[in-house]
C-alpha cells in the first residue's frame, strides 16, 4: 500500500456523521468513504514499473480523494504528494458522498491564491470548522474547486486579496465573488504632476490635505494662453528666419510656413512677397516700393474726377457724356464703399472710405475691360486693413525703442544688443519716415502715451499723414490688381470665370455627398442662388474679417494662387460643414440659412480645418476629370 499522509490523524466522531481531518484542520472528509477507499487498495507492490511517484499518487488518490467541495453537482479534484506547486492539468475527481473513486477527468483549476470558500453540505458540528475565521464560502454552478495538500497548513489570513480591474466590478446582486478595489492614484492628462487618489483615501493627498479634485479654470485658461504664445513666438522666429537669413528671400519656404497662417506682425511683408508686388532681392525692395507708389500718385493726378462729393449730373441715359460715364462710376463706388463692412468701425470714418473709393476708382478706369463690378470693394478692404496694421506696429516697435534708448541715456546704461533694432529688417520700407523728412502727424503719434493700445478697433485713419496714406493706399492698389489678374474672368462680360466655380461645385459635390444634390434638387434649390457670392465675393460676406486673412494666408501660398481653383474646394468645404442641416430645410430656409450661415462664432481652427479638407479634395479631384463625371 501507498505511504499513507501523516496529517491525517484526527478523527471527529461526535455524532453519526464522521469525518477525518488534518492536523490543522481543513475541510475533511467522510469516515465510512475514506475507510472504503482504504479497504480498496492493493499491496504496495502491485504498483506499475512506471516510477513510485505515479504509484502512491494513485494509491491516495483513491485513499484520501481530493477532499475538496463543490455543490451538490460538481466533482472534485485530487492533490498531488509530489509536486508542490499548484497544477493546472488535469487532476482526478470524487464525487462528494460517494464511497467508489470517479473516473478521472480533465479540469482546469485556478490558482488557490483566487479561490473562494463554500460551505460544505452536511457539515453538522461546528467543531468540524477550522480553527481560524472562517470564510464566507460561496459556490458557483459551472465551477469546481480544490483544497490542495499543502493548503492545508496555510493560514488563510495571510492569502493577499487579488487586485480588482475595471472590467470585473460587479453589483451587490451579482453572483460574482465580491472583491475590493486597490487604492491607485490616477493621473490628470493636463496637469501630469497632480495625482488623485482613487482608493479609500480618497480625497487627501501624501500630506494629508485634501487634493484639488476639480482643474481650476483660470488656471486651465492661463495656460493654454501661455502654450499659444509659446507657439506664436515659434512661428514668428520661423518666418523670421525666412525673411532675414539671406539677402534673397527663399520664396518656396516662404509658402510652406505661410500655409499654416501668418503671424499679424509679418503678413503684410509676407502678402507683399507671395503676390510678387516685393522682390525677394532685398536690394531691389526699397526702389521698387518707391517706383510702384509713385506710379500710383501720378495715375491719381491724370484723372479728371474731383474725389469728393460727386454727384451725376440729370442728363438722359441715352446719351451719357464720357465725364458724366466717369461721375456715375465714381457715384457707383461711393456707394458701395458706405456699405462695406459696416460691422466694422474702421470702415465708419471718412478718411478710410475716401481711400478705398480712390483704390476702386483708378483701378476701374485702368481695367476698361472688367470695370468696376459689386464685390471688388470686398476684396480691396483685407489689403488696406494689413498694410494700415503694419504701419501702427511699426509705429509702436519705434516708440518702444525710443523709450529705451532715452531711459539708457538717462541712467547711463548701455543699451542691450539687438533690442528692437532687428525688427527693422523686417519692416516695409518707407512705412515709417526717414530722418529729415517732414511728417507731423507720424511725430505726435510716436509721442502719444496711449500708441500702446491702438488696434485697428480704435484707431481713427483720419490721424494719417497724407504720406503714409498715400503710401498704404497704393500698396493697397498693386496688391488688389494682382489678385485680380488670377480671376479677371470674374468680372468680365456675363462672369464666365463665376459660372464655371459655380458648376465645378455642383459636380464636386455631387461627388462628396450626393444626397445633399438630391435634397437641393427636390426643393428646386440651385447653386447659382446662392454660390454666385461665395465665388464673386470670396466667401468676405459669410466669414468674420479675421477668418477672411487667415484664410488668404493659404490661398497666397498656393501655386499658383488659391483664388480661382482652390477656392472653390473651400466653397465645397464650407457647404459641406452644414449638410446635416440643409437636408432638414425647405426652399426657402435653405437659402436664408445660406446667405446668413453662422459663422459668426467661428475660430481660426474652424477655418484651418476647412482648409484642410480643401486641400484633401483637391489633392483627390484636381487634374482627375473622370472622378467628377
Amino acid at each position: 500500500m501507498g505511504k499513507k499522509k501523516q496529517e491525517m490523524a484526527q478523527v471527529y466522531n461526535g455524532t453519526s456523521n464522521e469525518f477525518i481531518f488534518g492536523e490543522q484542520g481543513g475541510k475533511g472528509k467522510h469516515l465510512s468513504s475514506f475507510l472504503r477507499n482504504l479497504s480498496l487498495t492493493g499491496s504496495s507492490n502491485s504498483h506499475s514499473s512506471t516510477g513510485g511517484r505515479d504509484s502512491i499518487e494513485d494509491t491516495n488518490s483513491q485513499i484520501y480523494g481530493s477532499l475538496g467541495y463543490a455543490n451538490s453537482t460538481s466533482s472534485l479534484n485530487s492533490g498531488n504528494l509530489f509536486n508542490p506547486k499548484r497544477p493546472t492539468n488535469s487532476q482526478r475527481t470524487v464525487s462528494m458522498g460517494s464511497g467508489l473513486p470517479s473516473t478521472s477527468s480533465q479540469t482546469t483549476f485556478a490558482a488557490p491564491d483566487r479561490m473562494t470558500s463554500a460551505s460544505v453540505a452536511g457539515r453538522s458540528s461546528p467543531s468540524g470548522r477550522r480553527p481560524s475565521q472562517p470564510q464566507q464560502r460561496r459556490s458557483q454552478s459551472q465551477s469546481r474547486y480544490a483544497d490542495l495538500d499543502d493548503d492545508w497548513d496555510a493560514d488563510l489570513k495571510e492569502v493577499s486579496s487579488p487586485k480588482k480591474t475595471l472590467s470585473n466590478i460587479e453589483t451587490e446582486s451579482s453572483p460574482r465573488p465580491s472583491l475590493t478595489i486597490q487604492t491607485s492614484p490616477v493621473l490628470d492628462s493636463l496637469y501630469p504632476d497632480l495625482m488623485i487618489s482613487s482608493g479609500g483615501g480618497a480625497g487627501r493627498n501624501s500630506i494629508g490635505k485634501p487634493p484639488k479634485e476639480s482643474l481650476d479654470f483660470e488656471d486651465l485658461q492661463t495656460k493654454m494662453e501661455i502654450n499659444k504664445l509659446n507657439l506664436l513666438n515659434s512661428k514668428y522666429g520661423k518666418f523670421r528666419k525666412v525673411l532675414t537669413s539671406d539677402t534673397n528671400i527663399n520664396l518656396q519656404d516662404l509658402r510652406k510656413l505661410s500655409w499654416n497662417g501668418i503671424p499679424n506682425e509679418l503678413r503684410a511683408v509676407s502678402w507683399l512677397l507671395l503676390l510678387g508686388y516685393l522682390p525677394t532681392n532685398k536690394s531691389r525692395q526699397s526702389s521698387t516700393l518707391k517706383r510702384k507708389r509713385q506710379e500710383y500718385l501720378q495715375g491719381l493726378s491724370s484723372v479728371t474726377i474731383e474725389f469728393q462729393d460727386v454727384e451725376p449730373d440729370n442728363e438722359s441715359n441715352i446719351s451719357l457724356s464720357h465725364a458724366n460715364r466717369d461721375k456715375l462710376l465714381y457715384h457707383q463706388i461711393k456707394i458701395d464703399v458706405k456699405r462695406t463692412n459696416p460691422t466694422l468701425k474702421l470702415y465708419s470714418y471718412n478718411a478710410t472710405q475716401m481711400s478705398l473709393r480712390k483704390i476702386l476708382y483708378l483701378w476701374a478706369v485702368r481695367h476698361p475691360a472688367s470695370g468696376y463690378v459689386q464685390g471688388i470693394n470686398d476684396l480691396c478692404t483685407p489689403f488696406y486693413q494689413i498694410f494700415l496694421n503694419n504701419y501702427i506696429w511699426q509705429l509702436q516697435r519705434k516708440q518702444q525703442l525710443l523709450q529705451r534708448q532715452h531711459n539708457n541715456a538717462t541712467t547711463s546704461s548701455s543699451p542691450v544688443e539687438g533690442d528692437h533694432e532687428d525688427d527693422v529688417d523686417l519692416y516695409i520700407p518707407g512705412y515709417l519716415a526717414e530722418e529729415g523728412e517732414d511728417d507731423p502727424e507720424e511725430f505726435k503719434l510716436l509721442q502719444d502715451p496711449k500708441l500702446s493700445q491702438y488696434t485697428l478697433d480704435n484707431f481713427d485713419t483720419s490721424w494719417l499723414s497724407s504720406r503714409i496714406t498715400a503710401i498704404i493706399e497704393a500698396d493697397t492698389y498693386w496688391c488688389l490688381s494682382r489678385l485680380l489678374e488670377n480671376i479677371t474672368d470674374n468680372y468680365i462680360h456675363e462672369q464666365p470665370g463665376i459660372l464655371r466655380q459655380v458648376n465645378e461645385l455642383k459636380n464636386l459635390i455631387s461627388k462628396i455627398d450626393n444626397e445633399l444634390i438630391k435634397h437641393f434638387e427636390s426643393e428646386g434649390v440651385e447653386f447659382i442662388q446662392f454660390s454666385f457670392r461665395w465665388m464673386n465675393c470670396l466667401l468676405m460676406r459669410e466669414l468674420p474679417m479675421q477668418l477672411i486673412i487667415r484664410m488668404w494666408d493659404t490661398y497666397l501660398s498656393e501655386t499658383p494662387i488659391g483664388f480661382n481653383t482652390f477656392h472653390t474646394y473651400v466653397c465645397a468645404a464650407f457647404l459641406i460643414k452644414f449638410t446635416n442641416d440643409l437636408k432638414q430645410k425647405d426652399f426657402q430656409e435653405i437659402l436664408l440659412f445660406l446667405q446668413n450661415p453662422p459663422t459668426s462664432q467661428w475660430k481660426e481652427k474652424d477655418v484651418e480645418l476647412m482648409l484642410s479638407e480643401a486641400f484633401i479634395w483637391q489633392s483627390l479631384y484636381k487634374n482627375a476629370s473622370a472622378h467628377l463625371r
